[in-house]
């Protein structure tokens, strides 16, 4: 089946029409609580969100590269590979949390620490601790993006620019990563990485992490 036929039977499944108008809704609610003076909240929700902010957006960001597979701006995942030192791996594109695990997108704890040649558990999550590296939540399991591992990009880079995002949230940074940028001439971060552009990707990247976020 072609990559148009595939996306022509997933627009006609019944469950998408909802999914779409959900996705709006979640937009309109995070619109309302951005603009939500900071004493219309009450405590509880306020601990709420903070505590689940990351698992969320982390859901959130792979939705959207669901919504993009169906929309068409993008094939299918399973469509395009690409060899990544001796792993053959899909190329690396936001999709869902799934996905991007069963193609060695992100990678498990103990995956993550073979990969990066690392002796001990300790140190992953000193790595997690000096913001040089991050996960995201799927399911109540951590998952680590497998490009801090991948030969193509130097992998101090990569440790600077995660820095720069400082405290966003996991998904946010993978969205960073993954994203076309207009600023980087149509490529996403990772790939201006992998040509050298550090500065220019360093300073984007500050500029992402300065933006509003909910209180």
């Amino acid at each position: 089946m072609s990559s148009n036929a595939a996306r022509n039977t997933i627009r006609k499944m019944p469950f998408i029409p909802d999914l779409v108008r959900h996705a709006r809704q979640v937009h309109q609610e995070a619109l309302r609580m951005v603009n939500t003076p900071a004493g219309g909240v009450d405590r509880v929700k306020t601990e709420f969100f903070a505590q689940d902010v990351e698992g969320v957006v982390g859901e959130l960001v792979v939705t959207i590269g669901v919504l993009r597979q169906v929309s068409g701006r993008s094939g299918p995942a399973s469509e395009r590979t690409e060899e990544v030192g001796s792993h053959t791996t899909a190329a690396l594109e936001l999709g869902s949390a799934e996905s991007m695990i069963r193609l060695g997108q992100l990678l498990h704890p103990v995956d993550f620490q073979q990969r990066m040649g690392w002796s001990s558990r300790q140190a992953v999550w000193k790595a997690v601790q000096s913001q040089r590296v991050f996960y995201l939540l799927h399911q109540a399991e951590r998952y680590f993006p497998a490009f801090y591992a991948d030969p193509r990009y130097e992998r101090k880079h990569l440790e600077a620019v995660t820095k720069v995002l400082g405290n966003l949230p996991g998904g946010s940074k993978l969205q960073f990563f993954l994203t076309r940028k207009a600023s980087l001439g149509g490529q996403t971060p990772l790939q201006a990485l992998a040509t050298g552009r550090v500065a220019k990707v360093k300073d984007i990247a500050a500029a992402f992490a300065e933006a509003p976020t909910p209180a």
